[in-house]
């Protein structure tokens, strides 16, 4: 995880109103270390680590979880969604065990980055998500399914989200590289759209942002309605 993915997601979480909340895939469960305020009840699941805490459970994301329905007030999906085959089972799984008006917040490497979409036309993979040599082991940590975030949102709407917010980023330095594709890229997306319905300005212009255009990840918040 980059920095910058873990600050915004750190200052999403200092604002926000203490509740009940599954970070899964927790690994070495450092969320639970920046949630300082005694009012979080912090419940972690993962699949290949163990963490020595109260309320850790082993869990699958492409399988059923082990939760009843509408307990959490929030889940933390924090790079998880990449590594797994069954992203849309996961995201119904999230809508299961929230809450009514529960937040479920992802981050996941962003392959609609200027430097992901130039990877993309010379080497055929997005920046992240290598070609594959050999099928990997169970437990490895390889990037399997990149999450376009137009995708994301629109699926997560189907089984009963709304999008809550697509967080800022820092953008580093040294993505600035790109700016001059991102504003080529902006322009053409304007005109393209000139003759669109509302709707589908809506979704492009939230596509070519910078937050978008120039980093590696991305932060969505998404609310169980």
């Amino acid at each position: 995880m980059q920095p910058e993915v873990r600050q915004a997601i750190v200052g999403y979480f200092t604002d926000a109103k203490p509740g009940k909340i599954l970070d899964i895939p927790s690994g070495n469960c450092w969320l639970f270390h920046e949630l300082t305020s005694g009012a979080w009840e912090y419940f972690s699941a993962d699949l290949f680590t163990s963490a020595s805490i109260r309320n850790f459970q082993r869990a699958d994301l492409n399988e059923p979880l082990p939760y009843d329905d509408d307990v959490f007030d929030y889940v933390a999906c924090l790079e998880g969604l990449e590594h797994i085959e069954n992203t849309h089972h996961a995201l119904r799984e999230f809508y299961r065990i929230l809450k009514k008006d529960g937040i479920l917040l992802i981050s996941t490497p962003n392959p609609l980055n200027m430097k992901s979409r130039l990877r993309f036309l010379l080497f055929g993979t997005f920046y992240g998500f290598p070609h594959l040599v050999r099928i990997p082991a169970a437990g490895e940590h390889l990037h399997i399914s990149p999450i376009n975030l137009s995708f994301l949102i629109s699926f997560a709407e189907r089984y009963g989200f709304v999008l809550d917010r697509i967080h800022p980023v820092r953008i580093t330095v040294k993505m600035y590289r790109f700016i001059i594709h991102c504003w080529l890229l902006k322009l053409y997306t304007l005109v393209k759209l000139l003759f669109k319905d509302h709707e589908s300005r809506t979704v492009m212009q939230r596509l070519v942002t910078l937050n978008v255009l120039l980093n590696d990840g991305i932060v969505v918040s998404l609310r169980k309605q």
